[in-house]
């Protein structure tokens, strides 16, 4: 009879402490998922619960010894209650990234985060604690053989449930916090040439703006002016002068971290060595042109070197991924662009780093720009239908078309020759062959939007170059173009 009360009030205890935790931190992750159906919402809900019971089992091996808990588990509980806090209010990505970046941040900036909110979430944490605590402390502890063996399989199904879908748990709380602790402690920097005993140099005579939009996820045959059947780009279609769409461009880097580096650097899509490579900025500044980055993405190790190269780095919504779904529009890149080009530097690179399509698609435009009905109105996939995320998609080039339209308006009104570069990371697979997303080999992946425009004054005063650009039109090209067109612009030698 005692040994069955002892088994009782150990579940009771582990039943509060889990349902405690679950509302206090894991819910977090889930809060901001836009579901619609039943269906979808009970798949997330049972997701939910098997990541609580993995999670169940470390904290009933942690609860076997008494100083561990109250100490380590207080610790954990408070920690990770915190973060949840932030997730819970600004739907924040907890990050390797954001790790970073918050160790970096200054004191008075961090004063700047306490809240009243902040304050009461904070209370209601240490209320919760005291009662959990306070029963644990009427707990007689015990480990029983049949609930180490439980939790032992429950720990082991967090490694299962990974090998069966990956990053099913990675990116939710609690698991996302020391999954982001561990990347940030064994984080991946790409090593940079060491260019200092090189020597480079500019023939260029006259001033020269060049401002290079380095897009996310959008497909050539999805933009109107390709040829695509819905006019996906109305106002860059009424560019009749100066303008170029090269729809046959190929790139082998399907994923962001690994495109970017070899768009802007020396690297070819076709090198296989783990040679260093040069960043395009190194070579720009040896050149003495100035360089400045403006991102609404933060900055991943893939190619965090490559982008800190510029003079100056600029990220508008650094503490949020594009899994975010309160993520900053890209037009919030413009006044920084603005801000740039009045500063009339003689010999500029303005980088200009999109959110651009990525999935969530309906997270990157705006009411304006939803035109193609039905959209997407669920994280669930399987509950979405084909023409809702094609829809939705399409809606995302449409955005994309006034903001690429809305920097070239910028350059049309410069006293000085400018040109405007913009080229997609990758494309995106939208169903075809039953693929979805990118990362993987497809055509439609490997074939991202590529465009430039460039100014009356540019035409006139860079003739080699206006020859350099219009050749390029009649090839099949690759991502690999972009360096080599960086130099040719500015006449590096």
């Amino acid at each position: 009879m005692k040994f069955k009360k002892e088994v009782f009030e150990n579940i009771k205890f582990h039943l509060i402490l889990n349902f405690i935790f679950l509302i206090s931190i894991t819910l977090a992750s889930y809060i901001h998922i836009p579901l619609t159906g039943f269906k979808e919402t009970l798949f997330y809900f049972i997701h939910m619960c098997i990541l609580q019971s993995c999670f169940a089992g470390i904290l009933y091996f942690i609860s076997l010894n008494k100083v561990v808990f109250k100490v380590f588990f207080s610790i954990i509980y408070l920690l990770l209650g915190i973060v949840a806090f932030w997730v819970y209010s600004i739907d924040i990505s907890i990050s390797p990234f954001l790790i970073d970046a918050s160790l970096q941040t200054e004191i008075e900036l961090m004063k700047d985060l306490i809240s009243i909110p902040l304050i009461i979430y904070i209370v209601i944490l240490l209320i919760c604690l005291f009662i959990i605590l306070k029963l644990y402390n009427k707990l007689k502890v015990k480990a029983f053989k049949v609930s180490s063996i439980l939790s032992l399989i429950l720990i082991l199904f967090i490694f299962i449930g990974e090998k069966i879908r990956y990053q099913t748990f990675q990116f939710k709380l609690p698991y996302q916090f020391f999954c982001s602790v561990y990347g940030y402690f064994n984080k991946y920097s790409l090593e940079l040439e060491d260019i200092s005993d090189l020597s480079f140099s500019s023939d260029l005579k006259n001033d020269l703006q060049v401002t290079f939009v380095l897009g996310e996820t959008v497909r050539a045959d999805h933009l109107g002016i390709n040829g695509y059947k819905r006019n996906t780009t109305p106002n860059l279609s009424k560019i009749d002068k100066n303008f170029f769409s090269f729809k046959n461009t190929y790139t082998n880097k399907v994923y962001t971290s690994g495109s970017i580096p070899q768009i802007l650097s020396n690297q070819s899509i076709y090198d296989t060595t783990n040679y260093k490579i040069r960043s395009v900025y190194d070579v720009l500044k040896k050149s003495d042109i100035n360089c400045t980055w403006i991102g609404n993405q933060f900055l991943e190790w893939g190619y965090k070197s490559i982008a800190t190269s510029n003079n100056e780095v600029i990220l508008i919504d650094k503490s949020k991924s594009y899994d975010s779904y309160h993520k900053s529009k890209d037009e919030e890149l413009l006044p920084y662009l603005k801000k740039e080009l009045e500063k009339k530097r003689k010999k500029n690179m303005t980088t200009l780093h999109m959110i651009g399509s990525h999935w969530w698609y309906d997270n990157r435009y705006d009411e304006r720009h939803r035109k193609y009905k039905p959209v997407i109105d669920s994280k669930y996939m399987p509950s979405l239908t084909s023409e809702q995320i094609i829809n939705s998609y399409d809606n995302t080039i449409l955005y994309f078309d006034y903001f690429l339209n809305e920097v070239i308006n910028y350059h049309k009104n410069l006293d000085r020759p400018s040109i405007v570069i913009y080229i997609s990371d990758h494309g995106e697979s939208l169903g075809e062959n039953g693929k979805w997303l990118h990362g993987h080999e497809s055509k439609y992946v490997a074939n991202p939007a590529f465009i430039i425009w460039y100014s009356e004054k540019f035409k006139k005063l860079y003739p080699n170059q206006v020859t350099f650009i219009n050749q390029m039109e009649l090839n099949d090209l690759t991502t690999d173009i972009i360096y080599n067109l960086i130099l040719n612009l500015f006449k590096i030698k």
